[in-house]
């Protein structure tokens, strides 16, 4: 149930990185070296903190194996 309860700030944090790419058009620009380096930084920093929100809101216990 924890993994449920992490998704839903997950969802929310990265479909606002999505509609902010969006507003700065990104999806038009990233031919460009700069705006593609910058889209990559974002979506890097993007999945870090989605895994840093994953591991606060639901802890490690889904990957405890062994007791």
């Amino acid at each position: 149930m924890k993994n449920l309860n992490a998704f839903l700030p997950i969802g929310v944090f990265t479909l606002s990185v999505v509609a902010l790419l969006f507003l700065v058009d990104a999806h038009q620009n990233f031919r460009n070296i700069y705006w593609a380096l910058g889209i990559s930084l974002t979506l890097i920093i993007t999945h870090i903190t989605n895994m840093a929100i994953y591991f606060k809101v639901a802890g490690d216990k889904p990957y405890k194996w062994f007791k």
